[in-house]
């Protein structure tokens, strides 16, 4: 992408450009390559200008029909733009070369994204014996970068195994990639740090790094991180959500809107940003604020034909808070037409709302459902669990608490900072310090969420054992 920015600020690339613009100003038409048109329809995507960009393909198909790159390219935005996956088939059955490196990847990403993960890696596997021999170090890199993009790490590694350029950054980078998909963190973080020092200014490798700290809960590292690359571009739309989710972690809720707020200036159809915004006002007690957000985020998911079950919890939960509980559980039986929703979770928030409303005998009857559609899944136990602690029945969270935390194969992994939480409420103190200690050491993240409010601004959780102890 960097490489490709360059050479849109090219002479080269702006004469080309120049041309093209004058000879639509002139209504006289220019022939122009396929390549040509290509990247001109790309430099104006990245733009913000999909129409324009669109218009350049449709000349390049009109002008060369059947080449690969413009029909690709349309391909590609009915399948990751669109979501339609028949359209983007119909240009790659177009392509004239259907061993076009780049027609073959657009056949794979169609199967994938109908969920045939198999057999695009079957096809890819046969077509890699027909193409040319010069191809297949780019090819199988190529591969294994669109199954990481797809989050297959396994298929991905499998392909990484098959090429001998490990010295290649983008070797090393699909190499992180596929360690941060299988949880290995530690390992995709190393590898992205010794990426930075060989191209310090590269703001993908900031971004990835930040995400990498994030999940190691190394929230202040990611922050730097972010920060970092917003020093490189302060328009670099991965690094401003970076910041932001950063924040939103450590609880600095005004903050993390301000970047919610930069990122959606860039990116005004993102529907999941209005999201987040809405999650902060509501985390800051302005629910009344928050509503309107989240029924911006509803209308972008619509638009886009995206889920809408999350936003639509949100929605529910933001209703709850103002008192409109009828309309919060009419929000949540729409939710339960979606496809894509969680019937069991939604089951468990309906309990949730009821039981914040002081409607127990229906909320018990969401919980008993939720927990018996799932065989009485640990995972629903747990967050009925906390369904009853956040509502304030710390009597009955702490026994929840107490009953899962010892059946759970990983004690202290899950459960013990509310279980502390609870005993805090219920002056248990020799059980609150023993299990604010397991929280502490092995759930970092869950002690912040849950316990931080305890604690001063900032403060790294692992230091909130030895704090308590001072404080006595």
């Amino acid at each position: 992408m960097e490489k490709k920015e360059n050479y849109f600020n090219s002479p080269e690339f702006q004469e080309t450009l120049h041309r093209y613009e004058s000879s639509l100003q002139e209504d006289h038409p220019e022939y122009f390559g396929s390549d040509e048109l290509s990247d001109i329809a790309e430099y104006y995507y990245d733009s913000g200008k999909r129409k324009e960009a669109v218009d350049v393909l449709d000349y390049a198909i009109q002008l060369h029909p059947g080449a690969a790159m413009p029909l690709v390219f349309k391909g590609r935005i009915a399948l990751i733009d669109n979501k339609d996956i028949d359209t983007a088939q119909h240009y790659a059955d177009m392509i004239s070369d259907q061993l076009d490196l780049d027609c073959l990847y657009l056949q794979a990403e169609i199967m994938i994204t109908r969920g045939n993960v198999e057999e695009a890696d079957n096809f890819l596997n046969n077509a890699m014996h027909q193409i040319d021999e010069d191809d297949v170090p780019d090819y199988v890199l190529d591969i294994a970068t669109i199954f990481i993009d797809y989050n297959q790490p396994d298929i991905a590694a499998k392909w990484l195994a098959m090429s001998d350029e490990d010295d290649l950054l983008d070797y090393r980078e699909v190499k992180a990639r596929i360690a941060f998909a299988k949880g290995d963190y530690e390992q995709s973080e190393q590898i992205f740090e010794q990426l930075l020092d060989e191209d310090p200014y590269s703001g993908k490798y900031w971004n990835s790094l930040a995400v990498t700290q994030l999940m190691s809960n190394r929230i202040n590292d990611s922050i730097t991180s972010s920060e970092y690359s917003i020093a490189i571009d302060p328009e670099d739309e991965e690094a401003l959500l970076n910041k932001a989710n950063g924040l939103f972690s450590l609880g600095n809720f005004t903050e993390a809107m301000d970047y919610y707020q930069r990122f959606l200036k860039l990116c005004p159809e993102e529907g999941a940003a209005y999201m987040f915004v809405g999650n902060c006002l509501l985390n800051m007690g302005r629910p009344e604020e928050a509503m309107p957000q989240y029924n911006k985020a509803l209308e972008c998911f619509k638009k886009y034909n995206i889920s809408t079950s999350e936003v639509n919890q949100c929605r529910a939960f933001t209703l709850s808070q103002l008192g409109h509980i009828e309309q919060a559980l009419e929000c949540l039986a729409e939710t339960d037409n979606d496809p894509d929703c969680n019937h069991s979770e939604i089951n468990v928030i309906r309990g949730h709302i009821l039981l914040e409303h002081g409607r127990v005998k229906e909320a018990i009857k969401s919980f008993v459902e939720a927990l018996q559609a799932t065989h009485f899944s640990h995972e629903i136990f747990f967050r009925i669990a906390i369904s009853v602690y956040d509502c304030g029945y710390p009597t009955i969270a702490y026994r929840m608490f107490k009953t899962y935390h010892e059946a759970h194969h990983n004690q202290g992994d899950e459960g013990a900072a509310y279980l502390a939480a609870c005993c805090r409420q219920l002056q248990k103190h020799d059980e609150y310090l023993k299990y604010l200690n397991i929280a502490c050491q092995q759930n970092p993240s869950e002690a912040r969420k849950v316990l931080g409010e305890y604690f001063p601004t900032g403060m790294d959780p692992k230091d909130y054992f030895d704090y308590e102890k001072v404080k006595e």
